[in-house]
């Protein structure tokens, strides 16, 4: 969970999409702003609860995140002598969880997929993934008929990035840096929570 010594390889094994949250958004009138913070508040109190029994929280502290993405994320990083998990070139701080969860009040998530079916399925580019021991490059892509970075923008827009990176941890890959993380090459708004070592 915690493993090197830079906090975005942290955080590509502990974020979540929260997805479902704004795809139920989309049928659900009650879910506001107000009920997104509330979720998130969760989320993180559940952690600060869970975390207590690894390494960071004796040694280091942890930061917590939410960020601008598809979806809103959460990640969770341990501290560590780099600081900010994310690119400050692209990355904006703001002060609170309620400054995200704003941008997703007129959003719907359906949008976001009217456009033309994927080139391939999700289950085949896991398989295939799989099948090439966790790699994403040349092969890979031309085992699934496209170009690599064809292949990383399906992972990206599929939401795959996690999957991926398990598969890549298993053949003891170090994890893949998508755009949902340090390569975003936008502007993204992000809230940080900063946890102290031992925190009660």
């Amino acid at each position: 969970m915690f493993e090197g010594d830079h906090p975005n390889s942290h955080s590509a094994y502990n974020h979540i999409h929260l997805w479902a949250l704004e795809w139920w958004a989309d049928h659900h009138d009650w879910i506001d702003i107000d009920y997104r913070v509330e979720f998130v508040d969760l989320i993180f109190e559940r952690w600060r609860g869970r975390l207590t029994g690894l390494w960071p929280y004796q040694e280091a502290g942890y930061r917590f995140y939410l960020y601008e993405a598809l979806a809103p994320t959460v990640s969770v990083v341990a501290e560590t002598p780099h600081g900010f998990a994310y690119d400050s070139e692209t990355a904006t701080l703001v002060s609170s969880p309620r400054e995200i969860m704003s941008l997703y009040e007129n959003r719907s998530w359906g949008a976001n997929f009217s456009f033309d079916p994927w080139d391939v399925s999700r289950d085949k580019i896991l398989a295939t993934v799989e099948k090439k021991r966790g790699s994403i490059g040349k092969p890979t892509a031309q085992a699934l008929g496209l170009q690599t970075g064809k292949l990383r923008i399906l992972i990206e827009q599929m939401g795959l990035d996690s999957e991926v990176n398990d598969i890549r941890k298993r053949h003891k890959r170090r994890p893949a840096a998508f755009r949902a993380e340090e390569d975003m090459p936008y502007q993204f708004s992000v809230y940080e929570m900063r946890l102290p070592a031992r925190y009660r």
